[in-house]
């Protein structure tokens, strides 16, 4: 019994005692930390002063050496990664930009020597185009004329067969005069005092020419004009600006005011070259 009431009497005192002891530990803790944070000024605990403290004081330092050094090497590496890469990219957008520009040239080059070629041909077809037109259109003239002139060679030979066969045929004195006598080969009879302006004709002339004036046509026979109406034929007197390819028999050349002319009764014509070809002109003087 007495043996009891004295271990319960220790165990008391030792809470006491523990209870007195922590309240005083716990402030000598708080002061320790105090004092290091503000400059050293306090003491540090028994578990702070001995390997607390190079746990806590140079553990700590080493660790945020470590860490410091490890957070400047990793920016230094990303710095010089970034750096790396951009210098990688500027020089990849500066080939592409160089390859570009080299392949927009080429093709403008490329583009400008096509459009010079296609002009050159283009211009070659027309040129070919042009000479083979005035080819054309000279052998057309060369054809045209060679038929004029075969006309007017034809009909001048027949004229001149139909005068040798009839020497009686000009009577002369021009239209205003009296008027021609019939031509020869024209077959009528009749007109013994000559063809005179205004007689009406049933039949045409067995050889003539269609001649114009502005929209009037007129048939030319040996220095004969005659207009249609209905089934007659009536003779006019010489148009002015009818253009001929021959004269009748028995003109005259003049010169009058300066310029050469054929009198042919009392009726003048102009002469000059159409087409490399001795053409007469009506005038009035």
């Amino acid at each position: 019994m007495k043996s009891l009431v004295r271990q319960t009497a220790c165990l008391f005192s030792i809470l006491i005692l523990g209870l007195t002891l922590l309240p005083m530990d716990s402030a000598l803790a708080r002061g320790g930390r105090g004092g290091g944070s503000r400059g050293g000024g306090g003491g540090a605990s028994p578990r702070m002063s001995s390997g607390g403290a190079n746990r806590s004081g140079g553990g700590m330092q080493n660790r945020g050496s470590f860490n410091s050094s490890s957070r400047s090497q990793s920016r230094s590496s990303g710095q010089a990664n970034r750096q790396s890469n951009r210098q990688a990219g500027s020089q990849s957008r500066q080939d592409n930009r160089q390859g570009n520009q080299q392949n927009r040239q080429s093709n403008r080059q490329t583009g400008s020597q096509n459009r010079q070629d296609n002009r050159q041909g283009n211009q070659q077809n027309r040129q070919d185009q042009r000479t083979q037109r005035t080819d054309t259109r000279q052998g057309e003239r060369s054809n045209r004329t060679d038929t004029r002139q075969q006309g007017a060679t034809d009909r001048q030979n027949n004229r001149q067969n139909f005068v040798d066969n009839n020497n009686n045929w000009y009577n002369g004195g021009g239209w205003y005069g009296g008027g021609y006598g019939v031509p020869p080969g024209w077959g009528w009879v009749g007109f013994t005092t000559g063809l005179v302006l205004g007689t009406a004709i049933a039949t045409p002339p067995p050889y003539y020419d269609t001649v114009y004036v502005g929209s009037s046509s007129y048939m030319y026979s040996d220095g004969v004009y005659l207009q249609p109406s209905g089934d007659e034929y009536v003779i006019v007197a010489p148009p002015v600006g009818a253009t001929v390819n021959y004269l009748p028999d028995g003109c005259t050349s003049v010169s009058l005011n300066g310029g050469y002319y054929f009198d042919c009764g009392g009726i003048y014509y102009q002469p000059f070259f159409e087409n490399g070809i001795a053409v007469y002109q009506v005038v009035q003087l």
